[in-house]
C-alpha cells in the first residue's frame, strides 16, 4: 500500500485525483468504485489516504484503487 493526499474530488462526477507521497509528480485518478471504507464526501482536498496502484491499459496510466482513509 502507498499513501498520499487527495488533491481534488468531485461528488457530481464521482472521481478525483490523489497525489502520492513518493512525489513522482503524477497525480493518480480515483473513481468512487475504488473507495473501500469511505465515500466520495470523505475525500476533500488534504485528506490522507492509503491505496494501491493499478495500471489502466486502456488509458496507459496508473490509477488509485483500494482507497482507504488514514486515521
Amino acid at each position: 500500500m502507498q499513501t498520499g493526499t487527495v488533491v481534488s474530488y468531485s461528488l457530481e462526477k464521482s472521481w478525483g485525483f490523489i497525489r502520492p507521497d513518493n512525489c513522482d509528480g503524477i497525480d493518480l485518478f480515483v473513481h468512487i468504485s475504488d473507495l473501500r471504507d469511505c465515500t466520495g464526501a470523505d475525500l476533500v482536498p488534504g485528506t490522507r489516504v492509503s491505496f494501491d496502484r493499478r495500471f489502466n491499459r486502456w488509458r496507459s496510466k496508473y490509477r488509485a484503487v483500494e482507497v482507504r482513509l488514514i486515521d
